[in-house]
């Protein structure tokens, strides 16, 4: 419930008062409050929430947003998702505009900076409703008084902290296609009219194209530097994605992109995948980089890839002082203790942990992993341990910031298995083109992991052992009440077009023991590329029944296409299927010897 009629929204808080007498412009540039209750705490409120909880209310379907807003004292707003404004402050502005007859321009005292900023602490909590349930997730604002914040983040509003020439200069070292070198000059331009900062926008744009070059699914002559889907689009085919005009088109629709996402207006008549974000009800709230995971994209690393473009910008001619920008970031990996292991496993504890290319702080960031990551320490240099990542990256990282993990002897004995064969009885599952039945592939490679892994001591529970129809609640009850250790659902993928083709693996974000999961979908998508020797499609978050659904840590594995002829016929082979089954007994080995 949008868009509510102007009469209705003067009545709906006291404190919207001042911002509903304003004109459009400003008004839509007010994303939120923050308001304090008697204990001290801040909360942020979405402005669009509130006004659609007050309207709930107002047809008696209450959601409790709003009087959960109401009982607290409000702080500050939150301005253009990039300034909080003292609200008292405002307040006597606007009482000494109506006694002097004058207008109440908020946008103007934002743009003159004249106003006085709130004090708001590094860490606050926003409200939002999920499921029909108020929640509440900490947000860090990036600055403010009260206290040390856990993490610097990364604005995507704001005066640009690189130059166009680095820009360019980055992607001429990295060796980018001649068009998207051309596009720089676009993408400052739309900076300057949009308020963006235009080197994360294309930092963004080099991790959807690959510089340029287009080794997705996005054709070259779309003009889509941001791998923009069409309004209705599920897939990630080229007939999925927006097609624009010239570059410059292409740029624009990036921009007006990222406006729904933090709450700007657009430039011009935007795509209509425009007004489907703008649906979304995080819409206008997404205002740090860090913030992109699970909305731009499924997987929660989205934004350790674009952060880590982004730093080679600013890094890009350092040595010889042309940098622009100072790195405050406040990730791990300050100096500290000595005494690092020299071989074995860690786990990444610190939030995001960064991996350079040699032992020390000058060596060039080539990647960030995620909390709960497992590396395996392959050497250390005081300090500094020498890694391997879950996607077989070599680097170095900082041995302040990892626990070390102790396998025991035999990882496997004593543990429970889940094997989920995907469909069964009646639900076919995919058809190959030659007719094979995915429900039967996914059996017999079930059937050869449950052998292999009993021969090794495993307990295997199976979710069917024959053709039989089983609906996930039942599979997910049989995985929850033998309380295994681990859930692996095989199945085999398909889609409209013969040419998708690969393997890739999924598991749940959202669970407690997602850290866990993530790993497992790692090892399990990296012995089976080795084995297949398919494309990798990627490790990806998904909200499967099975997957959200199972206690312990879980993973869906898509071993390769159905609707691919060639992947039909490997999938087909007795010797291909056993071979997809000791991958999978690999990485779970590998899961269990390093995690638990």
């Amino acid at each position: 419930m949008r868009n509510y009629p102007c009469k209705t929204g003067m009545v709906i808080i006291t404190v919207l008062l001042i911002l509903l007498c304003l004109n459009s412009t400003a008004l839509a540039s007010v994303t939120g409050f923050v308001a304090k209750d008697d204990s001290g705490g801040y909360f942020e409120y979405g402005y669009e929430d509130l006004l659609d909880s007050y309207g709930l209310k107002l047809l008696g379907r209450t959601n409790g947003l709003y009087e959960d807003f109401s009982i607290k004292q409000t702080f500050a707003i939150l301005y253009n998702d990039d300034g909080y404004l003292d609200y008292r402050d405002l307040l006597d502005r606007y009482a000494a505009a109506v006694v002097n007859g004058e207008r109440f321009d908020l946008k103007k005292i934002f743009e003159n900076n004249d106003f006085k900023k709130a004090s708001i602490p590094t860490e606050i909590k926003r409200a939002v409703i999920r499921e029909g349930k108020i929640t509440y997730t900490a947000k860090n604002t990036g600055g403010g008084t009260g206290g040390e914040g856990s993490k610097t983040r990364t604005p995507l509003v704001g005066s640009p902290e690189a130059t166009l020439e680095q820009a360019k200069l980055w992607a001429r070292e990295r060796e980018a296609h001649q068009r998207f070198i051309d596009i720089a000059d676009l993408y400052w331009e739309y900076g300057r009219k949009t308020g963006f900062r235009p080197e994360v926008l294309y930092a963004q744009a080099a991790h959807e194209t690959n510089f340029g070059k287009y080794t997705g699914q996005v054709p070259p002559e779309y003009n889509n530097w941001a791998g923009i889907k069409k309004a209705g689009a599920t897939g990630d085919e080229p007939e999925d994605h927006e097609e624009f005009a010239t570059p410059e088109e292409g740029v624009r629709a990036h921009f007006n992109h990222m406006s729904a996402y933090v709450g700007l207006r657009p430039i011009g008549e935007p795509h209509d995948r425009y007004q489907v974000v703008l649906k979304q009800t995080w819409a206008g709230a997404v205002i740090h980089v860090e913030d992109l995971s699970g909305k731009w994209a499924p997987s929660a690393e989205y934004h350790v890839s674009v952060l880590n473009l982004l730093e080679q910008i600013y890094n890009t001619g350092a040595e010889s002082g042309s940098s622009t920008r100072e790195s405050t970031e406040n990730h791990a990996d300050q100096t500290g203790s000595n005494g690092a292991p020299q071989s074995g496993s860690v786990i990444v504890e610190a939030d995001v942990l960064r991996l350079r290319s040699g032992p020390g702080l000058d060596y060039e960031i080539i990647g960030r992993m995620l909390q709960g990551t497992v590396l395996t320490v392959t050497g250390n240099q005081d300090e500094w341990l020498e890694v391997i990542t879950p996607e077989e990256q070599n680097g170095w990282t900082h041995g302040d910031y990892v626990r070390e993990l102790s396998p025991t002897g035999d990882s496997l004995t004593n543990k429970l298995v889940a094997i989920d064969p995907g469909h069964g009885g009646s639900d076919f599952g995919a058809i190959g083109v030659s007719g094979l039945r995915e429900k039967d592939i996914n059996l017999a490679v079930a059937q050869h992991l449950a052998f292999l892994l009993q021969e090794v001591g495993v307990k295997v529970i199976m979710t069917r052992s024959g053709d039989y129809s089983v609906n996930n609640q039942q599979r997910v009850d049989t995985a929850n009440e033998a309380e295994a250790d681990i859930y692996i659902s095989i199945h085999a993928n398909a889609f409209t077009s013969e040419e998708s083709n690969g393997t890739e693996t999924h598991f749940c974000e959202e669970k407690k023991n997602s850290a866990a999961g993530r790993y497992l979908a790692y090892r399990l998508q990296s012995e089976l590329l080795a084995s297949l020797g398919l494309r990798d499609r990627g490790v990806k978050t998904s909200s499967f029944f099975v997957l959200t659904k199972t206690e312990m840590p879980s993973a869906l594995v898509e071993m390769a296409f159905m609707s691919n002829g060639e992947e039909e016929k490997l999938l087909s082979d007795p010797a291909n299927q056993k071979k997809v089954a000791e991958a999978l007994l690999q990485g779970l080995q590998s899961y269990f010897q390093y995690y638990r």
